[in-house]
């Protein structure tokens, strides 16, 4: 009992460790065959995950594919990115970030929507369709950047919610969460 209670104070207090009003919320994994991240070009029936969580962005070497394993017809209908960099502490609190908001235009939907070849699109596709043009963008932040001796460490956080609609209807929430760090010795 001692060792429970003691696991639920430390989840706790690591809850809030990272936390700021901009800090992205991780959605659950679900397997779902009408629209999925798939990785490697492996798209199998019940292989395919609605969210990833990774150390690094996905790239043409490390792709994560969208596609449809019932082959089914998709389009996206939003895309949202959420860019943050904090300063932390040697014990992990936050000294100062910098996050920026994404949102993809209305109008370069259809520029997404076009790349879909064969109910697929890899993601780095999707980033190389889109520029700077076809943002919303939003950017939040503490006053002044941190004097770099004071923290330890960077984490780079990049999320990307990409909301898809299957010929049947069905609303699919993707999410791509990476999320990495860096030591401030190393800057």
């Amino acid at each position: 009992m001692k060792k429970l209670f003691l696991l639920i104070l430390l989840v706790m207090g690591f809850s809030g460790v990272f936390a700021n009003e901009y800090e992205p919320e991780k959605t659950v994994t679900e397997v779902n065959n009408n629209v999925a991240l798939f990785f490697l070009n492996m798209v199998i029936k019940d292989m395919g995950v609605t969210a990833v969580q990774t150390n690094g962005i996905p790239n043409e070497d490390a792709d994560l594919l969208i596609a449809s394993a019932n082959n089914k017809k998709f389009h996206i209908t939003g895309l949202k990115c959420t860019s943050m960099v904090q300063a932390l502490d040697d014990s992990g609190g936050e000294l100062a970030y910098m996050v920026t908001l994404y949102n993809i235009k209305d109008a370069a939907l259809k520029k997404l929507n076009n790349a879909i070849k064969k109910n697929r699109i890899r993601f780095s596709k999707l980033l190389d369709v889109i520029d700077e043009k076809d943002l919303d963008a939003q950017m939040h932040g503490t006053q002044e950047a941190p004097n770099p001796e004071m923290f330890s460490r960077l984490r780079n956080v990049q999320v990307y919610d990409i909301f898809v609609t299957t010929e049947d209807n069905e609303d699919v929430h993707l999410q791509i969460y990476a999320e990495y760090f860096q030591d401030a010795k190393d800057l």
